[in-house]
């Protein structure tokens, strides 16, 4: 692979190509007679790639070259570094972890018994598998250093392993890391940085024999809590393997269909972000919350109501005909009017219930997802600027957001100090819509729900 294109340093532009060779090394050669020597940063566009070398090496120069060998390269704005490797031909497999991801699982992995030291390393766990791709959880063993019966350092991880019959892109791998990241975030709680990828060493595009791997770093943060969640590990974790009795492949089925469905509110309250006020936090819970209300609303249900009303208005144009294509003649519209006008019923019929069955408020959006009354437990009237009392939390909330959106009418909204603990209240409606739509077990995730410390 060669990148040919002009790279920046000593504050101009250069001639050059980069290479990633057979043996998957980086050079990168200058096609100039007189620059200086040493640079260990060079950013370069090749075009439609943009790249930036680090730690770049001069080992050769010549009559018109200089050649650097490149420790790791940045491509394109995605902001990854990788080293010796053209990922967009040869990775098929690839593995990752996180914590607490050990914990979660809760697999004694080393025994001691008197002098004795063993291993008991657990059978994988199949999360996805079909013919063109497989994801599972396998035990490693690292950073293992035994000596006598004295132990070192020795830990047993677990890895999420993804293999593919298909060459998996970059976007790919970050695709599957998010996917699987945020499904054990909701049971866990939360999931920590993945520090690393690894992937199988290659060799003219062929995996080398034995344990040979490449680090892949991806400048992208994958961890699944938000940053206002200060010391959130205290907490404990939401959820434990052992207690929940529906197999962890179809839990993970069950993710894969839902992410897909309510992938816009998913991506948003996972979305890491730090919020300068608390009301920020305020707006992004219930935009989650709105784009779920949104995607379950029944389209079915929607589309019959058009079917009907159109019926409706064609047997009451068969009525009247005669009536109405006089009145139209008369007032001198056009002959297409009439003729049209039996095709105008539909248009008449989506705008109707359109205005009058899908433009819900936010108030009763959130009434409707408040099926336990989560909100409305918590509700005190003391807690808003004033009261009204016509109004339910959902109307003072759904008036908070206004305000807090377009800064208007100030008088029935949720006072600042409360803030905080509605926003806690929404993320647990939230989440507790995600884990009924996971486990099937509706009885344990109340019981999880009420007990987790977090979500008050």
């Amino acid at each position: 692979m060669i990148y040919k294109g002009k790279f920046y340093f000593n504050g101009k532009n250069h001639p050059g190509e980069c290479e990633i060779d057979e043996e998957n090394h980086i050079y990168l050669t200058i096609n100039e007679s007189d620059i200086n020597g040493i640079n260990k940063k060079i950013i370069g566009k090749a075009g439609n790639e943009s790249l930036t070398l680090y730690d770049c090496r001069l080992i050769e120069t010549g009559i018109g070259y200089y050649k650097y060998q490149v420790s790791y390269m940045v491509k394109n704005s995605i902001n990854l570094k990788y080293r010796n490797v053209d990922f967009n031909k040869h990775i098929q497999k690839f593995r990752f972890t996180f914590e607490p991801l050990d914990e979660w699982l809760g697999f004694k992995t080393i025994e001691k018994n008197k002098e004795i030291i063993k291993f008991n390393i657990p059978d994988d766990i199949i999360l996805y598998d079909t013919d063109e791709l497989r994801i599972k959880i396998k035990y490693y063993e690292e950073n293992s250093d035994l000596y006598g019966n004295f132990i070192n350092s020795i830990k047993v991880l677990p890895y999420i392993c993804v293999s593919s019959t298909k060459t998996i892109t970059i976007e790919k791998i970050m695709m599957h890391i998010q996917l699987i990241t945020r499904f054990f975030a909701i049971l866990m709680g939360y999931s920590g940085k993945v520090n690393k990828i690894l992937f199988p060493k290659m060799y003219n595009g062929k995996i080398l024999m034995g344990k040979v791997e490449d680090e892949l770093i991806i400048n992208v943060d994958f961890t699944n809590k938000y940053s206002i969640r200060i010391n959130y590990e205290i907490y404990g974790l939401r959820t434990y393997l052992k207690d929940i009795s529906d197999d962890i492949k179809e839990m993970y089925s069950r993710w894969s269909e839902l992410y897909a469905k309510y992938s816009e509110a998913v991506s948003v309250y996972f979305s890491p972000y730090n919020a300068p006020l608390i009301v920020h936090d305020l707006l992004n819970i219930i935009k989650c919350l709105e784009k779920i209300s949104i995607v379950d609303k029944n389209n079915k249900e929607t589309q019959k109501k058009n079917k009907s009303f159109h019926k409706i208005l064609i047997k009451f144009y068969g009525q009247h005909k005669k009536e109405l294509e006089d009145e139209l003649k008369k007032n001198n519209f056009k002959q297409e009017y009439i003729k049209n006008i039996e095709n105008i019923h539909e248009d008449i019929a989506n705008a109707i219930v359109y205005k009058y069955d899908n433009r819900i408020t936010l108030s009763k959006r959130l009434k409707d997802i408040d099926q336990n009354f989560i909100l409305n437990k918590h509700f005190k009237l003391k807690h808003c600027t004033k009261i009204n009392v016509n109004y339910s939390v959902y109307d003072y909330l759904a008036n908070t957001r206004k305000y807090y959106t377009h800064l208007n009418n100030k008088k029935y909204i949720i006072k600042s100090e409360y803030i905080p603990g509605y926003c806690i209240k929404m993320e647990k409606l939230f989440v507790n819509k995600l884990l009924n739509s996971i486990i099937t077990n509706k009885k344990y995730i109340d019981e999880k729900i009420q007990l987790d410390k977090y979500l008050g």
